[in-house]
């Protein structure tokens, strides 16, 4: 283990689980509560187990692993995959057949196991399960969430924004989801202009949804991002910048935001036109800037993953998009957070140079400059798939 970033999680696992931190490797790190969730991948069974070190500081309802302080006071947990405390349905949906029992309750057949797709400890996970014709997307969330995320599918659906159904719940963090329609965006050849257009006319819809619930904001997690700046050179005087320029912003308003927008969300018919889009559980109410600020921030991070002719048409997208919306309050500051985050995992992926790339774009947009203006057509790190959580046709 030599991440120095995570230095004191796996010393929490170390004294956890009597293995040397050396034997340990960082495989993951998610803000929550109070600090944080890091996973490890350390030694053990055919192929290596997954251990995360939770410092939240938040209760949950049952323990499932070891604690470090009371149920009442919690200070650190170290749980097993996919014991996970924080989302009760997991282990049950990831093992056994009391996931395909759930769907048979709900008049749908399981026809083969379901796969992972997204797992964010302490947060969500989002699994496919093959059904008749198409598939069933099963998503497990915090059970305190479970009435704010069947809300706002509900809401924007009055609300006229295209999405999949929801086809029914359990009060212990799950939903099943119907399949999305159309094509996922990563796989359409777009124009980007046009594409744009249709997410403008999509934010329109989403502004209409009836949402009350603020949304997570990107802002909040500067003082998160500011513990880890250590591991990226040139992340402390970018944090300071950051912050300086949101003190001097007037209040931009609010609006009901999806709260993660990007293109790996979108689900596209002809001529770009967008039939559903995806994981609108992070809506909420915030600046208007904040689906502009990640929807230029993730092409960017994803052209730097991408190779040939697939990343010179993401970086056009987020060059375009940029230009689109750059002139809206609170872009430019909340483009170079959500650069910065990307950065920041980036360094935990042992990813440096991309690390760097993406950290020098978050400071050019700061100060104005298009993304790709600021960093050469060089993507040399390993490739990673651009689409995003659940959804297809």
């Amino acid at each position: 283990m030599t991440e120095p970033v995570a230095a004191e999680e796996a010393k929490l696992l170390e004294d956890a689980l009597g293995l040397r931190a050396a034997t340990f490797t960082l495989h993951s790190r998610e803000p929550l509560g109070e600090g944080s969730v890091v996973g490890f991948e350390v030694p053990g069974g055919e192929g290596g187990l997954l251990y995360y070190v939770d410092t939240s500081r938040l209760r949950v309802r049952d323990e499932t692993g070891m604690l470090l302080g009371t149920p009442e006071d919690p200070r650190a947990r170290v749980w097993l995959h996919p014991a996970d405390p924080h989302l009760p349905a997991l282990a049950p949906t990831a093992f056994g057949g009391a996931l395909a029992g759930l769907l048979l309750r709900l008049g749908i057949s399981a026809t083969g196991p379901a796969e992972f797709i997204v797992y964010r400890a302490g947060r969500r996970a989002v699994l496919r399960v093959p059904a008749g014709r198409g598939a069933v997307w099963v998503k497990v969330v915090r059970p305190s969430r479970l009435e704010r995320t069947v809300h706002a599918h509900r809401a924007f659906g009055d609300a006229g924004v295209p999405g999949p159904a929801v086809l029914g719940w359990s009060p212990e963090g799950l939903i099943v989801l119907a399949e999305a329609e159309g094509v996922p965006a990563a796989d359409v050849m777009w124009d980007a202009d046009a594409l744009l257009v249709q997410v403008d006319l999509l934010r329109e819809q989403i502004a209409d949804a009836r949402v009350d619930v603020r949304a997570r904001g990107i802002a909040g997690r500067v003082d998160w991002y500011a513990t880890r700046t250590a591991a990226l050179p040139g992340g402390e005087p970018l944090v300071r910048r950051i912050r300086e320029r949101l003190a001097a912003a007037p209040d931009p308003g609010q609006q009901v935001v999806h709260g993660d927008l990007h293109f790996g969300q979108l689900f596209l018919g002809d001529d770009e036109a967008i039939l559903a889009v995806i994981d609108v559980d992070t809506a909420g109410l915030g600046p208007a800037a904040e689906d502009p600020a990640a929807f230029i921030a993730h092409a960017v991070a994803s052209a730097l993953l991408a190779e040939g002719a697939v990343a010179a048409r993401v970086r056009e997208l987020a060059d375009a998009a940029w230009r689109r919306w750059r002139a809206e309050p609170l872009v430019p500051e909340l483009t170079s957070i959500q650069l910065l985050g990307h950065a920041l995992s980036a360094a935990d992926a042992s990813a440096p140079a991309r690390a760097q790339s993406l950290l020098r774009i978050s400071g050019a947009v700061l100060e104005g400059t298009a993304p790709f203006c600021a960093e050469p057509a060089v993507n040399a790190e390993p490739k990673e798939p651009l689409t995003d959580s659940f959804g297809g046709s």
